[in-house]
Formats: C-alpha cells, structure tokens, sequence
C-alpha cells in the first residue's frame, strides 16, 4: 500500500478546465456564441474540432451506408443516461436531521450498497480540489437527448443547473469511487459494435449507481452528488486513484489488481464523515516503462512510447486524445484495444492472480512478466469475432480492423 499518493507531483497542479475534453470540444454548435469564443481563445483547435465532431454526427446521422444496427446500440446505450443527468438527479438538498455512524462503520455500509448496486470495486479517498474541473464544458442533454449538433435544443424554462462556461466549486470532502468490470470477450473485438454496446451499457450502468447511491446519502441526510458519463464536475481517474482503486498507467486508465485496464468509472462526492483507503503502489510505472504494449498496439498512435513528461504538474504519460477520437470517427466505432491488450487486464483466477502478485512484490520479475504475456497471448492485438447478434444486417458489417 503506498502512503501517500501514486503518482509524481513535480509543480503545481492546475485544475483542468472542462471545457479543454475532446468530447466537450466536439459538441461545439459552429456559430454558437460558445464555439466563436472557444476558438477565439483556442484558435489552433478550430480544425481539429470541426472533425471531432463528425464522430458523434456519423451515430445519428447518415445516407443509405450507415450501420443502422451500430446506430441502434449507440442510442440504446448512450442517450437513455441523460435522464439521470439531470440537476434534481445527480443532487439535491439532503434530509434533516443526518444519521451518525462511526466512520469505519459508514464506510463499510456505503461500499457494500454500492456492490449490491452492480459495481464491482468501491473504495473511499479524499476529494482533492485539484481534481475538480475548474469550469462546465459539457452540455445538458434536454428535447431529444443529443448533445451534438444539430440536436441541442437550448434550456428548458426553469433548469437551475451549471451551464457551460460556469465557474465550478465543490466543497465535499470526500469521494466514492465506483469501478464497473467490461465484459472482456465484447471488449476484445478492438473497434466494433460490440465495444459500442459493452461500453455504453457500463457506462448506463454506472451513471444509474452513482446516482442511487447519491441519493442514499442524502437521505441519511448528508450531502452527496454523483458524477457520471452525462454530468461530471470531477476528474475520476485520479480520484480513483487516490482511493486506492489502482494506479495510473501509460494508457491513461488506472489498472486495478483485480480488474486490470477494462473498467469504466463513475464518482459520488459527499460530506458524509468516511474512513478513508489507502492508495496503492502497484509498480505501474515501473512496469510500464518495461512494457509498452498498449503504445504498441494502439491504431491511432495516441499513447506514447518512450518517458513520461510533466502534465499539469504531474509526471506521467501525455495522450493524444485528439488522435484517439479521431481514429473511433474513421472507424464508426469506440475503442478499447489498449484496456485488452494491456497484460493486466485477464480473468480473475488463482494463476492470474499470482501473476499479478508476483508483478507488485518483485520489481526485477516485471520485463520478463510483460514478454511473457507477448508470448502467451501474442504481441499483436488480433480482435475476436462479433457475437452473432451483432453481425449481419445492419449496414456494414465488421468483424476484424485492417491495421
């Protein structure tokens, strides 16, 4: 266990504005008030946003070569969580008076009714300001549910929530991390519609716990808000991070000893009085360092070989989150070869956990770890087979990616 946190301040930490993410950057309506004044101050981005935005445009939009099937899980998957994006969903005002529990005692019931919930690790840490975004760069999802264009359809009468561009603060001290399993033999398909159904549904998945367990805390009568795919004020790598769920890694997720790479997050943040998990040093810079794999295999070239390099007055790896998005646009697709590839990531049996073990505890073993992992499971990612009921019909149709 690390005692302090796992990962390298080298500066001051600045807190990172929402509106600087790929994905707020794409939702921009070009000639809006908010997109001429984005680019006014960002004037190098205006090219690279407006093809962005032609990822989420080719969901919903298209002539007779869509794939009407990858469309339908998109918008089965991705759409439906904003209901719980809403201001009275992810918060509210907490009942009164608010239950007392040893700390210890409270933050054994709140892990526990997250797992019960559906996620399948659940840790507490400390909520440091740095890890709030420092303005709103997303927009509410209203009318139809679409946040790109030509889909939003402006503020309801009456919405109290942030809007974009509004300066955040957020005063609970603590955070929840909730981390939710991908089912690996969908993720493994690479770029497909399979990887669009498995990640939107964790991420449904998610965004319905963060905001049940949310309201389980104010109903103890403390404050609580949850952060989710849809509604975000805080970063949750790093505040995964800080509660102990893993450690950051080269491809820019945090691998868990138990879940390696493929898990997707969601946060609650609260005033609830919560005993707090210790971060955890699992040696992942070391290993990265001697690994690679994830660099290797990513298409787009948006993970980096090679050493880390200063990032907001942290030591790690900087992505390219523009090359990212941009290859899923090409593909029609999200991607998830770099949480299959990565050697942690591996079902949770006694060999494997071993494995792990021995990567943690014996430092001089890791290089040897990761060219086995080449050797047993091959240096090259090959992407597994649709399942049935994905394939056929649909538009075209995907079944491996020529790299």
């Amino acid at each position: 266990m690390a005692k302090g946190p796992a990962y390298e301040i080298i500066g001051e930490i600045s807190r990172f504005d929402e509106r600087d993410t790929v994905f707020s950057r794409e939702a921009l309506v070009p000639g809006s008030a908010e997109e001429i004044e984005y680019h006014r101050r960002n004037p190098g981005l205006s090219e690279v946003d407006a093809r962005l935005s032609r990822f989420i445009i080719s969901k919903m939009e298209g002539g007779e070569d869509v794939d009407r099937l990858a469309r339908a899980v998109y918008e089965s998957h991705f759409i439906p969580p904003a209901a719980l994006a809403l201001p009275g969903m992810v918060d509210g005002d907490p009942e009164s008076p608010g239950i007392e529990w040893d700390r210890e005692d409270a933050s054994a019931r709140i892990k526990e009714f997250g797992r019960r919930l559906g996620a399948d690790d659940v840790r507490i840490g400390p909520l440091r300001k740095e890890w709030v975004y420092s303005h709103r760069g997303s927009r509410q999802f209203f009318g139809e549910g679409y946040i790109n264009p030509p889909y939003f359809r402006g503020i309801p009468e009456g919405y109290s929530g942030r809007l974009y561009g509004d300066e955040i603060e957020l005063d609970h001290p603590s955070a929840i991390s909730l981390a939710f399993r991908q089912d690996r033999d969908m993720t493994a398909t690479g770029s497909s519609r399979a990887v669009d159904f498995e990640v939107g549904r964790i991420y449904a998945l998610s965004a319905l716990v963060s905001v049940q367990l949310a309201r389980f805390i104010r109903a103890l009568g403390w404050k609580a808000r949850a952060h989710h795919l849809r509604n975000y004020l805080v970063l949750c790598v790093p505040v995964a991070v800080d509660a102990g769920i893993g450690e950051l890694a080269r491809c820019g997720y945090i691998v868990s000893r138990s879940l390696g790479a493929d898990f997707r997050l969601a946060t609650v943040t609260t005033d609830m009085p919560l005993a707090y998990d210790a971060p955890v040093d699992l040696g992942m810079r070391d290993f990265c360092s001697k690994c690679e794999k994830c660099a290797i295999n990513c298409p787009s070239g948006a993970i980096p070989r090679g050493e880390m390099t200063e990032v907001r007055g942290i030591r790690k790896w900087k992505l390219n989150p523009e090359a990212c998005l941009l290859y899923w646009g090409r593909t029609g697709y999200t991607c998830s070869i770099c949480q299959t590839v990565c050697p942690w990531t591996k079902p949770d049996n006694i060999f494997h956990r071993s494995v792990a073990a021995a990567a943690v505890n014996v430092p001089w073993i890791r290089r040897a770890l990761a060219l086995g992992d080449d050797i047993v499971y091959g240096a090259r990612f090959r992407p597994a087979r649709l399942p049935g009921w994905l394939n056929g019909a649909g538009g075209r149709t995907r079944e491996s990616i020529d790299r």
